[in-house]
């Protein structure tokens, strides 16, 4: 598959721009707390959010009309100058904390467009019966340079300023656009004509026909909202309270999360599985056995094991939802299909920080991480009943999806 130029440039402009998102990650939670306390986190990381849930839909639906090679380009050309202003204010003082706010805000909002644009442009670049394992392959490298951009970013806290980091991820954004600009152009062979008033639910009406993809788009919707409001700010606490490592603790805690994204990427990159819909449903199943390892968790070896499981069940279910959209939906339609898969992956976190976080105050984490693990569990099963009943609708002598 890096035998084909495009794609090996398409892969290295994403893992590029990753890095330096992996820079921007701690830079600004770090500096948040800096600026105005823990609660400017919970601030940053709603704003962070909340532009997946606004320009979802209409940045799948903008992948559909536009052509996907120049909104790529564009949405990193537009991240990397917003981040030059705030790389320069960073570099010769102190960066305030609406400036964080925004940036935050903006950088989310371009991503609401490439995302599902770079998703609806693969299959052009490897053909849909290589889709999971491109999907497989990109997605473990986003996890394994997130640790290590992690743990760059943490050893150079203390030593460069803010600005610095900032810097590094605008270089990021434009090298990305430079490696675009040398992909093929591959524009669409026709595409559908949706008034005004129908593109945002464009992407649910083409999901609707195809056979048990909107219960597995809605399961992966659900589950990275309970992970979101309960991982998120479970893990931390947990590291804070129980572990008794601190800032290491959580640093290890992170990094077996990613470790659990990476064995499961890689995993699907190298198998292909053949009932992707049914089965990313059940990909969700051993994050119960995960989340109660880190509820009852009074030291770091099963916290570890916990959060590990956590991440390689959230994975799964992402690329093999992914693959199968992909894979089933024509390109003309493919966008505001992965615009709606956008929204339930990354539109979902402002609503688990939102809905399910603040249960916090009331309950332990023990409560907490093993209520959710049991929820999940409980909507996996029901997700994957459903699809096979609509599989069993379709065809009857197909068992599942």
């Amino acid at each position: 598959m890096f035998s084909q130029p495009d794609f090996r440039r398409a892969y290295l402009a994403n893992a590029v721009s990753q890095i330096g998102n992996a820079f921007q990650f701690v830079a600004l939670m770090w500096f948040a707390v800096v600026a105005a306390g823990p609660l400017s986190v919970i601030v940053v990381r709603l704003v962070d959010g909340l532009p997946a849930l606004l320009f979802g839909l209409h940045g799948g639906a903008a992948a559909d009309r536009w052509d996907r090679r120049r909104t790529m380009i564009v949405a990193d050309l537009v991240r990397g100058l917003v981040l030059v202003p705030v790389a320069v204010v960073g570099l010769i003082g102190t960066v305030p904390l609406w400036a964080l706010v925004v940036t935050a805000f903006v950088l989310t909002t371009g991503a609401s467009y490439f995302t599902p644009a770079f998703g609806a442009f693969l299959p052009s670049l490897v053909g849909k019966s290589h889709v999971q394992r491109a999907n497989g392959l990109v997605t473990a490298a986003n996890a394994g340079l997130n640790v290590t951009g992690w743990a760059v970013a943490a050893a150079l806290l203390g030593i460069v300023s803010v600005g610095t980091f900032f810097a590094i991820n605008a270089a990021s954004f434009f090298v990305s656009a430079a490696l675009l600009i040398r992909v093929t152009p591959r524009p669409l062979a026709s595409r559908v004509q949706v008034p005004p008033r129908r593109r945002l639910r464009h992407g649910f009406e083409n999901l609707r026909d195809r056979t048990g993809l909107p219960a597995a788009v809605a399961m992966l919707g659900a589950g990275m909202t309970v992970m979101t409001g309960v991982w998120t700010v479970g893990v931390a606490e947990l590291a804070r309270s129980t572990l008794g490592h601190g800032a290491n603790g959580l640093a290890l805690v992170l990094a077996a999360t990613a470790l659990g994204t990476i064995t499961a990427t890689s995993l699907l990159s190298w198998r292909p599985v053949r009932r992707k819909v049914f089965v990313s449903c059940l990909a969700w199943t051993p994050a119960l056995p995960g989340y109660v390892l880190l509820g009852l968790a009074d030291s770091l070896p099963p916290a570890l094991v916990g959060t590990y499981l956590v991440g390689f069940a959230s994975a799964a279910a992402f690329v093999l939802v992914t693959a199968a959209t992909q894979e089933s939906l024509p390109e003309e339609r493919l966008g505001s299909a992965l615009g709606v898969v956008f929204l339930g992956h990354a539109g979902t976190k402002p609503l688990g920080l939102v809905a399910i976080a603040p249960f916090y105050a009331v309950f332990d984490p023990t409560v907490m991480f093993i209520a959710g693990g049991i929820v999940v569990f409980a909507l996996a099963l029901t997700a994957a009943a459903a699809v096979r009943a609509a599989s069993d609708r379709a065809d009857p002598t197909l068992a599942v999806a």
